[in-house]
């Protein structure tokens, strides 16, 4: 092995980085080649497809990083050769998955491990492995005639190539928009320090970092909607055309793979089976979410009348007054708040949280030897034995063409090894905190610190599980929200935001009368911020149901009056910068809802026990998380539970009577 070959990714120059990958597709491709070759009984299947799994391992690990570096390094020539690595590897996938021989491998290992007993866990493991390669390799078009199915390979590659360039082109995105001096004097001062001078401006970048510090806290109202129309703008023409011709692009692949719509074909592998399904949920919340949110709405008018606005609140004032509203009726100051919430003191705080709760402790490694400064890394390893689990890292500030949201990326897949051992997996939480004034702590929001520790979850899930397989490591996807919402509700518990908090001056945790207060304006905007989920898992929907899809900017504002109170800005594309639409959630987006059935269903056995009990926490490790996706969701939660699944919680959560719910059916 070459010493490049044992280095990770990121210590690779660009040249280095792109031999790598394009050696992997080609050892890949050569190795399944010679395992697929023979006649068909050379070698039991099962043992075959066995093999199959181990060399498409290897590659996942030669690959997995050098693609994501495209979304985090600060080197351009890296960024451009992972960006290569990963339509490389895309093609490859494309051509690998839709294998006729690789399909045929499958069907036959089914054959024989369906006369097996298949009682234990690692003959459910087995039976997973098998299925999940059938399943890919039909959605894939391996069951097709050789031209049809070389027809759908060429536009799986159009495809990935669309949403690579739609992201890229939102992680390169430098827009900014130049606010008078005199109008930002009531912005947090963390946040102001950080906005560069030009003359009498100053300028504010405009993401999702800048969102809510922006519009929560300008006054004045011309420079909120120049912020808002900038934000909702994102992405361009050029993004809008790239989502357009991406639906048609899906529309054409599900019929030829014998679909209706992109939607029939994406929800025949997860849990929720048919739109139909999905439908059915989104329509019976809808009607109630948008009263709850004309209902909130209500409550802003007074505030806004005062500044002279009498017509329609817009989307640019409804934060500012909404903050308002927590300040000056509820008494609940967010820049108040945010002195408990030191970046220095969360960090370690959420950790030790996790590590009470399921059993494991966090050791930080110097120098982190990342893929840009400040990166931090931590290895984590069981509590009591001190055996390592696995490796992460927290890449939390923004800078200059980075992943611009929040969300976690495995960097390393685990797996059980020949000999029994495990690969350990490694994992970054990414996101854009606000940066640190000069000479003070970053200080983070409540909002900030509740992602945070869904993010965390996210990262648990990874190096807890215990798959045998890297094909089954993954949830499905209308499921893989759940435990990581689930973990949301700590922030809501007032012992838990005692122990996550620390006054940046005097030490103090959170005082209880402040976290009362907190806690009775934990559903104020319900309606609001539930009514947008239900209108963009609706929205997604409606692309990826209909054929030929609809032009994406005419479907938004078709549809949003139905489902949000508040008008939606005019000479605006949202569409253009929510990347779920390109980045496997299409058709997918309803997940979060979804999920979240699921999630306060499994809290409901915390809430029972302690939020910190130990044995419960052992339990959620074991029968959710260590399975992965070996098995079906509903099982691992019926076993969590001790019983089927219920929905009380979930409307209860949303502040919904379900008896009203069932009534509108």
């Amino acid at each position: 092995m070459a010493v490049e070959d044992s280095l990770p990714a990121w210590h690779l120059n660009g040249r280095a980085l792109a031999a790598r990958c394009r050696e992997a597709v080609s050892n890949t491709r050569a190795a399944i080649d010679t395992l697929l070759k023979g006649p068909p009984d050379s070698a039991p299947a099962f043992a075959r497809l066995q093999a199959v799994e181990r060399a498409n391992t290897r590659f996942q690990n030669a690959i997995t990083t050098a693609r994501t570096l495209m979304l985090l390094s600060p080197d351009s020539a890296v960024r451009d050769s992972s960006t290569a690595c990963d339509k490389l590897v895309s093609s490859y996938t494309a051509e690998a998955a839709a294998d006729a021989r690789l399909y045929a491998l499958a069907r036959r290992a089914w054959s024989e491990i369906s006369a097996g007993p298949g009682t234990s866990s690692g003959a459910q493991a087995d039976r997973q492995l098998v299925k999940l390669y059938i399943e890919t390799g039909r959605k894939a078009g391996a069951a097709l005639d050789s031209a049809t199915r070389k027809t759908v390979v060429r536009l799986f590659q159009h495809h990935a190539d669309l949403e690579r360039d739609f992201n890229l082109t939102l992680a390169a995105d430098s827009t900014q928009v130049r606010i008078p001096l005199s109008d930002t004097v009531g912005l947090d001062p963390q946040f102001r320090s950080q906005l560069r001078r030009e003359g009498d401006s100053l300028a504010v970048p405009v993401n999702e970092s800048t969102f809510f510090p922006f519009l929560k806290h300008e006054s004045d109202r011309e420079a909120r909607q120049r912020f808002a129309w900038a934000y909702l703008n994102r992405g361009g023409a050029s993004n809008v055309a790239r989502l357009d011709t991406a639906l048609a692009v899906r529309d054409t692949i599900s019929h030829l793979l014998g679909f209706s719509n992109w939607a029939a074909y994406q929800l025949s592998t997860k849990m929720a089976k048919s739109p139909e399904r999905v439908l059915d949920l989104l329509e019976r919340l809808k009607p109630l979410l948008r009263h709850k949110a004309a209902a909130e709405l209500s409550r802003l008018r007074p505030l806004a009348g005062k500044d002279g606005i009498t017509g329609n609140l817009e989307l640019w004032d409804y934060f500012y007054y909404l903050e308002r509203l927590r300040n000056r009726r509820y008494a609940l100051d967010e820049n108040l708040v945010r002195q408990y919430f030191p970046v220095d003191h969360v960090v370690p705080a959420v950790m030790d949280l996790y590590s009470r709760l399921l059993g494991v402790r966090f050791r930080e490694v110097t120098p982190a030897g990342a893929w840009a400064p400040g990166v931090r890394q931590f290895t984590v390893a069981e509590a009591g034995s001190a055996a390592p689990l696995g490796r992460l890292y927290l890449d939390l500030f923004p800078r200059p063409n980075k992943y611009d949201h929040f969300a976690d990326f495995d960097l390393l897949p685990t797996f059980r090894q020949a000999d029994g051992s495990r690969q350990l997996p490694w994992t970054a939480i990414v996101g854009n905190w606000p940066l640190a004034a000069p000479g003070h702590p970053a200080l983070l929001t409540h909002g900030d610190v509740l992602i945070f520790f869904h993010e965390f979850g996210h990262a648990m899930a990874t190096v807890l599980n215990q798959s045998p397989y890297f094909t089954t490591s993954a949830y499905l996807q209308d499921f893989v929200e759940a435990p990581s919402q689930m973990l949301e509700n700590w922030m809501w518990q007032p012992a838990i935001l005692r122990r996550v908090s620390h006054h940046v001056t005097t030490g103090a945790p959170l005082p209880l009368p402040l976290i009362r207060r907190m806690l009775a304006l934990k559903h104020l905007d319900d309606g609001n911020k539930w009514g947008l989920q239900v209108f963009l898992a609706l929205y997604d929907m409606r692309l990826h149901s209909a054929s030929p899809p609809p032009e994406p900017t005419a479907a938004w504002f078709a549809l949003w009056p139905s489902v949000m109170p508040m008008p939606y800005p005019r000479d605006t594309r949202p569409e253009a910068s929510i990347s779920h639409f390109m980045a496997g959630y299409e058709a997918g987006y309803y997940g979060y809802l979804w999920s979240k059935v699921y999630a306060q269903d499994m809290f409901t056995r915390f809430e029972k026990a302690g939020v910190l009990d130990p044995r419960t926490g052992r339990a959620y490790r074991d029968d959710i998380l260590a399975p992965a996706g070996t098995e079906e969701p509903d099982t691992l939660v019926r076993r969590f539970l001790g019983r089927p699944l219920r929905t009380d919680a979930f409307y209860r959560e949303l502040g919904l009577n379900p008896l009203r719910i069932k009534t509108r059916s």
